[in-house]
């Protein structure tokens, strides 16, 4: 137990996985792995026959995404406009909101006398022009592979990562929507047909869910045109359903945040799901239907993630999902096809282990992310609603502060995922980690702690770790 273990689950006494980690924090984390042995192997005990673990895997299903007691009166769809990026990457609403600023600055002044000042628009554009230098993650090599996958996000749907609507091939257009509309002997086979499509397209898991407008972006907002949208008056058909396809990126890869390296699967997972909503939304016209696909554009897309039975909200702020934790990016494609066996939300076991771990928390290079013991219908980190204007209030979640996230990417040169890399759930697919799972799901909260030590102890979800950037690049094709 003492050992590490590689990348490839095999022993390994080279101990350079957890190089980030102090050495006095390790030997802490493994006295009180040990410490809690005992308890630990009660929970191997309790666990149950396969059978009943493979069910609890597949999540007990909910009737909604959350509790009536889960949503405040005055809970309303976001506003697009005070999405971080739309905000960010909009030059009218920034000089319409000056304050947003002001406010943000006399926060950081406060925590920090010697703070530079930061503007949203300006640090933002400047983002990516940060200088090559001689460190792992940050050397040409990891700039020119960070480059070329945006390169191809950028020709496909680039600006739907800020929210754009209608972007590049996610364009609303509706004239090749076929006359004739095919006909499905039943949902069961229609759901088949949808789920059959998605595999084909990429995706690693797809769901469908009901049309909720409790959770699109209402309005919408166009940055190239300045100007608003409605769902009611300019979308050109009233949605149904709205089919939800998950996106892997590489572990490896992710395995380097917060360096530039790790931007580069996350941009080739944003190009595989514009193109992938893309498709889906032309074999739905295809079959006679409307469709618009769409990838952080006009609807949350977690809360679809949830509602479409993939997975369920996590203390980062993503979705988590079965194999592949927190590691994917959502697409979205709204129809008014809709004829399905609809998914159900369900429970994981992922609220009651984010109550305890709080590991994302703890490697949140900017702290933007909450230490709550519980959720909360609004965000805590500030009792000024001016100050949380970018927030989802009235929902019973953890609100972390995206405007600190937001900063720490344009001073690091690039995205994060330092809070993917960190996750528990972020592990390959190999049979130990489901067995973790499985036990998850089962065990009371109090043995969460002890998974986390766990993570921990083994040299998971360490981030800012020169090492783990060597490592992937001597990897090579191996998966």
């Amino acid at each position: 137990m003492s050992q590490e273990f590689d990348d490839n689950h095999t022993p390994n006494n080279d101990t350079t996985e957890s190089v980030s980690e102090p050495v006095e924090h390790v030997d802490k984390g493994k006295r009180t792995f040990l410490k809690l042995g005992v308890a630990g192997a009660g929970v191997a005990a309790a666990t149950a026959g396969g059978a009943f673990i493979a069910h609890k895997l597949e999540g007990t299903p909910m009737d909604d995404i959350v509790p009536p007691d889960g949503i405040a009166k005055d809970f309303k769809p976001m506003d697009q406009r005070n999405l971080i990026l739309t905000f960010a990457g909009s030059e009218a609403l920034n000089k319409k909101h000056p304050e947003r600023k002001e406010l943000f600055n006399k926060v950081l002044k406060k925590e920090n006398p010697d703070h530079p000042e930061f503007d949203f628009r300006k640090d933002y554009k400047a983002m990516r022009t940060r200088p090559i230098r001689d460190e792992p993650g940050y050397t040409q090599l990891d700039k020119a592979l960070q480059m070329s996958t945006m390169s191809t996000w950028k020709y496909v749907s680039h600006n739907e990562g800020n929210g754009q609507p209608g972007d590049g091939i996610l364009n609303w257009d509706q004239s090749s929507v076929a006359k004739q509309k095919y006909k499905f002997d039943s949902k069961n086979e229609a759901t088949l047909a949808i789920k059959s499509a998605a595999r084909i397209y990429g995706a690693q898991a797809c769901g469908i869910a009901r049309f909720d407008r409790r959770f699109v972006y209402e309005p919408m907002y166009d940055m190239a045109k300045e100007e608003t949208l409605s769902w009611d008056k300019d979308v050109p058909f009233e949605p149904k359903s709205v089919i939800v396809m998950l996106w892997e990126m590489d572990y490896h890869c992710i395995a380097t945040a917060p360096a530039w390296t790790a931007d580069a699967t996350v941009a080739e997972a944003y190009t595989r799901q514009a193109t992938g909503a893309a498709q889906m939304a032309q074999f739905l016209k295809g079959l006679g239907h409307h469709a618009i696909g769409a990838g952080n554009d006009m609807a949350n897309s977690v809360a679809y993630g949830v509602l479409a039975g993939l997975g369920e909200g996590a203390r980062n702020g993503h979705l988590i999902a079965p194999e592949v934790g927190c590691r994917v990016r959502i697409s979205k494609v709204f129809t008014d096809f809709d004829f399905f066996d609809y998914a159900q939300p369900r429970d994981f076991g992922v609220k009651s282990f984010c109550e305890h771990c709080k590991r994302c928390a703890t490697s949140c290079p900017s702290k933007a992310i909450s230490f709550d013991d519980k959720p909360s219908l609004y965000p805590t980190y500030s009792d000024n609603k001016e100050d949380t204007w970018n927030n989802l209030s009235g929902l019973y979640k953890f609100h972390s502060d995206a405007k600190k996230c937001f900063m720490f990417w344009t001073q690091n040169g690039s995205g994060c995922a330092a809070c993917i890399a960190a996750c528990p759930y972020n592990k390959p697919d190999f049979w130990h980690h489901r067995f973790i799972d499985a036990q998850n799901v089962i065990a009371p909260g109090w043995v969460h702690s002890i998974m986390r030590e766990m993570d921990i102890v083994f040299g998971y979800g360490n981030v800012a770790d020169p090492e783990k950037v060597k490592k992937f690049w001597k990897r090579g094709s191996k998966v």
